[in-house]
């Protein structure tokens, strides 16, 4: 059987290390062939190697960043479909990455060892994979009323940055992070930066945390 040539891209090895053992315990055909640490390693990997599957864990990464890597491998390399590995819950994100026909979206809440090993199976085939709940955020009737930035500082804010850090991780001004927190203090209904966090959680914005 032809081999299934797979690229991971995550900037955090743990992570990283844990998508390869996923592709492994795939078994034959899938083989990981190059792990990346940064996207602009992308390009320079696809001219010297064909390969059918792109993985990328988003976390460190700008969406508009993921949406022109898909639209690349779109038209610079139809061959090769992307898997995206996210926790941003945002509608206009999730479709402006499977806009492009070659990628598939996984929201990592449940079993995404399962999910992978599913989208995997169809990218490979030439299709499209969405997990479920990306899909209900994708077709929900309204989306959330929280733009990129907004669920990048969410995001951050959940893993317990403070707004200096939050700033840096994203190149905006603390000023911008500070805006952004009452932004969201006002659509969440809480009064104080402490409540974000668990308000999102309630609200299904962010995975519960059992």
């Amino acid at each position: 059987m032809k081999p299934v040539r797979v690229v991971v891209i995550d900037r955090n090895d743990i992570t990283r290390k844990g998508v390869e053992g996923i592709v492994s315990d795939a078994g034959d055909p899938f083989q990981v062939t190059a792990t990346l640490v940064h996207l602009r390693e992308v390009d320079p990997c696809l001219k010297k190697q064909a390969v059918e599957v792109i993985i990328l864990d988003d976390q460190t990464v700008h969406p508009n960043e993921v949406i022109q890597l898909a639209t690349t491998c779109h038209q610079r390399y139809p061959d090769t479909g992307l898997i995206v590995l996210s926790q941003r819950r945002s509608r206009e994100y999730i479709q402006g990455v499977m806009r492009q026909g070659n990628a598939s979206f996984i929201l990592k809440n449940g079993d995404v060892q399962a999910q992978l090993l599913k989208a995997l199976q169809f990218i490979s085939g030439g299709y499209p994979f969405i997990s479920p709940d990306a899909f209900k955020i994708m077709n929900s009737s309204s989306s959330q009323p929280l733009d990129t930035q907004d669920w990048d500082v969410l995001r951050l804010t959940e893993q317990g940055l403070r707004a200096k850090a939050i700033g840096v991780q994203l190149g905006i001004s603390i000023k911008t992070v500070y805006r952004v927190r009452g932004k969201l203090k006002q659509i969440l209904g809480v009064s104080n930066n402490e409540s974000i966090v668990d308000a999102a959680r309630k609200q299904g914005l962010l995975e519960r945390k059992e």
